[in-house]
């Protein structure tokens, strides 16, 4: 058995889009879910999910409490919970029932047969220029209004010589991490700094990290959720 935990997150009120309890990725496992909604938080205790509670006030505000998830999400080494777990599979709370087989395979392949430290899928709709996820974005309120923030980012990293074309893009609502890899921390901690610069959509951000550490992420194009 490895040693391995889930985790997700909700932060906001009770009105947030996004207030779901997904269905449990594994009774195998523990599987940990931050938020600050005392409402998730009751509900949590009916399921086998661990519920967290973190005593932060939010808005109603779409980027504040996106950005308070952005660190949850980025950053499981500062929490004390699951910090110490060799490997970590962060879910997004909208995506489908996740294959647990996949994920434990894709532990042995990737991370300790070989030395991987971050695995996460390659876009199944977006190709591989940051320009097409960034138009793309800007059909949803909460991205459009941060587009020239966006913007000025993508140029900034441009200029300082990174590319508008990679091999693959990336979709960052899965993300398995091997935490005993030694850039894992670095990596982390880039792609939350990246965030603080270019906004709430991590997908564009995540584009150009990924340049930065091409050895250390895999991205697949297998399909971990369960049909």
């Amino acid at each position: 058995m490895l040693n391995l935990a889930f985790y997700t997150y909700f932060i906001g009120s009770d009105n947030n889009d996004t207030f779901i309890i997904p269905v449990i990725p594994s009774l195998k496992y523990k599987c940990y879910y931050y938020t600050n909604n005392k409402t998730i938080f009751e509900r949590l205790k009916t399921t086998d999910w661990i519920g967290i509670f973190i005593d932060i006030i939010t808005t109603d505000d779409m980027h504040e409490s996106n950005m308070v998830g952005k660190h949850i999400k980025t950053m499981p080494h500062l929490y004390e919970e699951i910090k110490n777990y060799d490997y970590l599979c962060f879910l997004d709370t909208k995506l489908p029932e996740l294959n647990e087989k996949f994920i434990e395979n894709y532990i042995h392949k990737y991370f300790i047969d070989d030395n991987y430290a971050l695995l996460l899928r390659q876009h199944p709709d977006i190709t591989e220029n940051v320009w097409n996820e960034y138009n793309l974005s800007m059909i949803h309120t909460r991205y459009y209004t941060q587009r020239e923030r966006y913007y000025n980012y993508i140029m900034k990293q441009l200029k300082n010589g990174l590319c508008v074309n990679t091999i693959y893009h990336c979709a960052c609502g899965l993300l398995i991490r091997n935490m005993k890899h030694k850039k894992i921390i670095e990596l982390n901690q880039t792609w939350y700094n990246h965030i603080l610069e270019c906004g709430i959509q991590d997908q564009i951000s995540f584009f150009f990290v990924k340049q930065l550490f091409p050895d250390c992420i895999m991205g697949f194009k297998e399909i971990p959720f369960k049909k």
